[in-house]
């Protein structure tokens, strides 16, 4: 189209949004100067800056009044010498007053003479125009209802259902259909208020409902000297409460005669009324291809677009060309005859909108935190304000975008719309696109064979896939790590620089050397232990990715390190027995503090790995929990562990009861994997004066332990205990005992290691556990490095490369920096462990729950009791949980300054830790020789301990109603490999949830990111999938603001992101809680810092004495407070969930 003068010089657009934007569009390649309108709410909203001039309208006014503010509008367009108004679509477009006032000003208005607005903005009216025109309409009433009894009589003449639509407007305002008598009353009222509130008008008509029709109209476009022509049809069928919400053009479900049929009924109305520029005639089809006229709409149409891509022509600039007095066929319109205009291919349009369609369409606001569109061939874009930064008001319409697409087929142009719509990354508010997408893929939409009800009849379309949106919530992780600090961790004023890690490079091309694995797939357990007893070597099992970084860092290792040297570990030193890198800490801590998956770590690990065995530490009865399990429970963790990927259980029991044991060896036989029962060590067999656990005792215990299944036999000297020579005794002793393969595992406490193992391997020990020598020693395994180099040349060498062990020892020890928050503080060896008998791993998380709880000072003093309350207990093997038992009375009596004689002589009115009740009731199982009667009725008050196997007395587990109480709760189905996670740690597992629905899968973060965020300035690469990499760098970090927030700006993948935080530190409101008074025997209080779990009674109860109050938790430990005596609950302080410090009043009783 071209011409010499634009028909205008000056166009005011009385609207906003996509519409504005879309006439300034037309009017600029016009050469026509734009005016914009606005009001107070849209002062920074994009179509005030597309325009040449923007003026504020209906100042003081509503955000909906300022743009039917007729003479503020008039008035900026005479001030501004305007010729012509635009009124889009909404607002006054259908308004005669406005367009009578535009004529009276002398001003255009680009629409329909004031006539036809008053004409077809009557719909009572419009009625007897196509009646008039001959055309088929609906039974309804001739004029609009004013009383309930006229819509009653009505529905006696047609019956039910008829729908109530009102008189002005459209969009589905004012419309209720009406299914009996009893809807009657109600839909009438709720009509007429709807229409008053939108149009300002109450009137309303009765039509009858046609049931399951196509909705279709048909574009038109008519000039000043009579020349009207359709631009064929639009199937809207695609809607929801009448608001359309998918467009076709042309539709493909009608026949090429009803076609013809329903395009030249809407011409042969419209010349009827001698209407006059674009104009939309709509229709509904009945099952039986019957169509009935049901209104027209006097204005351009939001899917006017779908329509301009099928026939090529500009319907905007035809109205301006129209409104100038040009001729639709004659220069500059150009626009075809009739017979010569063509629908060529197919176009679909979606309105994306700021509505949530899992929460029955409800619109969305706030801003705008990135905003990422489509494009290419065949799409088009009409976008309203659609920004990074752009904030969405409540006030108005909730479109974003109108995307339309066009092909030369239908499923050309489906194809095309659903790529679009998965391109399109919305992120700050909840949008539609998720049931758009499932509208254009689902088969009814693909053939055509949809109509009104749609939306409604199809519960499909609102199935929606989660909603990831990874890249905000991994920053709102970061922002809150870079304002608040990591738990646990000291906060400091900059992240530390680390320098990058030595990683070890190996060749993607470099095969991995067939291993232990692949022995035991080939040739079974029983083949795999023939093989041990054949090798000359000794075998070594690498403990670097679990009990070495447990020992020296409260297990504290990430996924995210163990993947970036798994391959080379693999590749490097194939001659390894086994990686161990999974027991109970890991599943705590993974969840707890890592917030990972130790199912995903375990997959990830395999598939890096496969040529090694992958080997567990098993608790018999727990798993790797804490506390007992149901029988069920125990066989499917075995289960599923072995089929994600774990070849050898280290089984054992804390206090090596043997029945604790054999249900786990059964589960891991039946797997097809390798059952290593283990003896847990402990005391001296050298020292004369340690009798209880001598020589027999443990050769006893392995012939049983062989007996009952197991495929290798483990010592576990979780200590450090086994000194070198008693290792020597012991080795021979139990390799004259049992015909199965050895393994030996201890702790580097004393610094006796690498002595203690060279004996053990003197005496014929099959299989010791070591670490790389950067992770070793300490409370940690004995260096592999070591003993690598001290076998070279003999008989039993390791056969692995010392220089390949030195790489990856290099590599852990740029990395175990990141870790040195959680360091043990252990700077040397100590022979003090032969003393207080500390598991490594316990001494490490005893550590870190000392400080949380306020002990850090006194660590001598808990080290101390730790050996005293051994004594105390009977001298009792210690490995968790036993061992955490016996932490957890240290730190109380510590805490509490209690004695030995203390706990014996007050114990009735002491409220112990959970966990020593529950060992004390035989919940840990039998320990060897049998509990210190008078201490267990002190601890137990009365109460009945169990003598068998705990498991034994509980119900199995109903995996069904697990899922789907988990699935209730967090809106997702489950793995049974989580649902197993939630079993053993039902309050840590779902904590790990609600994390990662808050901030995503945070193992994709580097170490250092995770614990310390970003410096500024600093920019970091984070693969969330494999080939996805999200670039982020941190810009600023805002002040803190009055509700104390903070706003961190990031830029991800080069756009601006916006994050806000807040910050715990500017909380200035200090609470000082009621302190309890010891000397008051009413006074209950806090014996250790921590939280409230549960408060278990209510005020003005009676409870008698030893009956649980409350559930108070300290880091892992949980303490049920129990009433003292008989009484009545006066008074409760505290509420659940709630931090309490040592000595803060709990309760006060009556």
């Amino acid at each position: 189209m071209s011409l010499n003068s634009a028909p205008f010089n000056k166009i005011l657009v009385a609207n906003r949004g996509e519409i504005a934007i879309r006439i300034f569009r037309a009017c600029t390649e016009l050469n026509i100067r734009t005016v914009a309108i606005y009001s107070e709410e849209d002062r920074t909203s994009l179509h005030r800056f597309k325009a040449d001039e923007a003026y504020l309208v209906g100042q003081g006014k509503g955000p909906i009044e300022a743009y039917l503010d007729i003479e503020s509008i008039i008035e900026v367009a005479k001030r501004n010498n305007v010729d012509a108004i635009h009124p889009g679509y909404g607002f006054l477009s259908e308004n005669e007053t406005f367009a009578r006032r535009c004529e009276e000003e002398g001003i255009v208005f680009i629409g329909p003479r004031p006539e036809h607005l008053a004409m077809f903005g009557d719909k009572v009216e419009a009625r007897k125009q196509a009646i008039a025109a001959g055309l088929p309409v609906v039974p309804g009433t001739e004029e609009p209802v004013n009383s309930l009894q006229d819509v009653l009589l009505f529905a006696k003449r047609y019956g039910y259902p008829f729908i109530i639509k009102a008189s002005s407007g459209g969009g589905g305002r004012g419309m209720r259909i009406v299914n009996n008598r009893d809807e009657a009353e109600e839909a009438f009222k709720r009509a007429r208020s709807e229409a008053k509130a939108s149009f300002g008008n109450d009137a309303v008509y009765l039509e009858k409902y046609i049931e399951r029709p196509k909705h279709i109209e048909v574009q038109v476009l008519g000039d000043v000297h009579g020349n009207i022509v359709h631009l064929y049809e639009r199937d809207c069928s695609v809607q929801r409460r009448y608001q359309k919400l998918v467009e076709v053009a042309p539709s493909v479900s009608i026949s090429d005669s009803l076609r013809e049929r329903i395009c030249q009924a809407a011409v042969q109305l419209m010349k009827k009324v001698n209407y006059v520029n674009a104009g939309t005639v709509e229709f509904l089809v009945g099952q039986d291809g019957q169509f009935y006229f049901i209104e027209v709409n006097p204005r351009i149409q939001v899917e006017h677009t779908i329509t301009e891509l099928i026939t090529g022509i500009d319907i905007v600039q035809s109205q301006i060309m129209i409104a100038a007095g040009y001729y639709l066929h004659k220069e500059p319109l150009n626009i075809p005859y009739q017979e010569k205009i063509v629908a060529n291919g197919y176009a679909i349009q979606c309105r994306i909108t700021t509505e949530d369609p899992a929460n029955n369409f409800m619109p969305d606001t706030g801003k705008l935190l990135a905003y990422r569109s489509a494009g290419g061939f065949g799409t088009r874009l009409d976008a309203g304000n659609a920004f990074p930064g752009a904030v969405i008001s409540p006030h108005y319409d909730s479109l974003l975008v109108k995307v339309s697409t066009w092909a030369t087929t239908y499923q050309g142009a489906a194809t095309k719309m659903l790529r679009n719509l998965r391109e399109f990354r919305i992120r700050g508010v909840k949008t539609n696109i998720p049931f758009l997408e499932n509208v254009v893929q689902h088969k009814d939409f693909l053939s055509g064979q949809y109509d009104t009800s749609f939306i409604d009849s199809t519960p499909e379309l609102f199935v929606f896939p989660e909603r990831r949106d990874r890249g905000t919530k991994l920053l709102t992780y970061i922002s809150e790590t870079i304002v608040n600090g990591y738990p646990g961790l000291e906060k400091v004023e900059k992240k530390p620089n680390f320098p990058p890690p030595r990683l070890p490079v190996v060749s993607y091309r470099e095969p991995f050397t067939p291993g232990t694995k692949q022995i035991l797939d080939e040739q079974g357990p029983e083949g795999l232990v023939e093989w041990i007893k054949g090798q000359k070597q000794v075998l070594l099992t690498d403990t670097t990715l679990r009990d070495a970084h447990q020992s020296l860092y409260a297990t504290r290792f990430r996924t995210y390190d163990m993947l970036r040297v798994a391959e080379a570990t693999g590749k490097l030193v194939p001659q390894l027995f086994s990686l161990e890198m999974w027991g109970g800490a890991t599943f705590d801590v993974c969840m707890r503090f890592l917030k990972e998956d130790p199912w995903e770590r375990l997959e990830a690990l395999r598939k890096k790995i496969p040529n090694l065995l992958f080997q567990m530490l098993l608790r018999g009865a727990n798993a790797v929990g804490y506390t007992n399990y149901p029988d069920n429970v125990i066989r499917e963790f075995v289960q599923q562990a072995a089929q994600n990927g774990i070849d050898v259980f280290r089984i054992f029991d804390s206090l090596n009861w043997i029945e604790g044991m054999t249900l786990a060896i059964e589960a891991v036989r039946d797997a097809g994997k390798v059952a290593e029962a283990s003896i847990c060590y402990t005391g001296d067999i050298d020292d004369p004066t340690r009798t209880k656990y001598d020589l027999n005792y443990y050769v006893n215990m392995a012939k049983e332990l062989e007996q009952a299944g197991a495929h290798i036999l483990g010592i576990k000297d979780m200590a450090g205990l086994l000194k070198p020579y008693a290792a020597y005794k012991l080795i021979s002793a139990l390799k004259e005992a049992v015909n199965i393969p050895i393994h030996l595992h201890t702790h580097d406490t004393s610094g006796n290691g690498v002595a203690m193992y060279l004996k053990a391997i003197e005496a014929g020990v099959d299989i010791i556990d070591v670490a790389v020598s950067s992770m070793s020693g300490l409370t940690s395994q004995p260096s592999m490095n070591a003993i690598v180099a001290a076998l070279q040349g003999d008989e039993r060498d390791t056969g692995l490369a010392l220089a390949h062990v030195e790489k990856l020892s290099r590599y852990w020890e740029d990395v175990r920096r990141y870790y040195q928050g959680f360091d043990t503080g252990l700077v040397a060896s100590s022979t003090e462990v032969y003393k207080h008998e500390m598991p490594g791993g316990q001494y490490t998380n005893l550590q870190q729950q000392a400080k949380a709880v306020g002990l850090e000072h006194r660590w001598d003093e808990v080290q101390e009791m730790y050996s005293r309350v051994n004594m105390l207990f009977g001298d009792i093997v210690k490995v968790t949980p036993s061992s955490k038992v016996v932490g957890d009375m240290a730190l109380f009596m510590v805490q509490n300054n209690l004695t030995e004689q203390d706990v014996l002589d007050k114990g009735e009115t002491i409220n112990f830790p959970d966990s020593v009740v529950q060992f004390f009731m035989g919940y840990l199982g039998q320990p060897y020789q049998g509990f210190p009667k008078r201490l267990q009725e002190v601890i137990l008050k009365g109460k009945e301990p169990i003598t068998c196997r705990p498991g034994e007395l509980l119900e199995p587990v109903d995996f069904e109603q697990v899922s789907k109480k988990l699935e209730q709760k967090f809106g997702r189905s489950f793995k049974k490999e989580e649902l197993l996670s939630y079993v053993m740690y039902p309050q840590v597992f779902e904590e790990f949830e609600e994390h990662r629905q808050r901030y995503g899968d945070v193992s994709v973060l580097d170490t250092p990111t995770f614990f310390y965020g970003l410096r500024l300035g600093e920019e970091i690469s984070i693969e969330i999938e494999h080939g996805k990499t999200l670039i982020v760098s941190l810009v600023s970090i805002g002040e803190v603001q009055a509700d104390g927030t903070r706003t961190i700006y990031f830029e991800l993948n080069g756009q601006p992101r916006e994050i806000t935080v807040i910050d715990q530190s500017a909380e200035k409101e200090v609470q000082t809680r009621e302190k309890a008074d010891p000397n008051n025997p009413n006074h209950i209080g806090a014996t250790m810092p921590g939280k409230v779990v549960k408060v278990l009674v209510k005020v003005g109860e009676e409870v008698k004495k030893g009956e649980h109050l409350l559930v108070t938790e300290a880091m892992k430990m949980e303490t049920t407070i129990q009433a003292p005596r008989d009484g009545k609950i006066g008074r409760i302080v505290v509420e659940e969930g709630e931090t309490i410090q040592s000595g803060d009043l709990l309760l006060v009783m009556d």
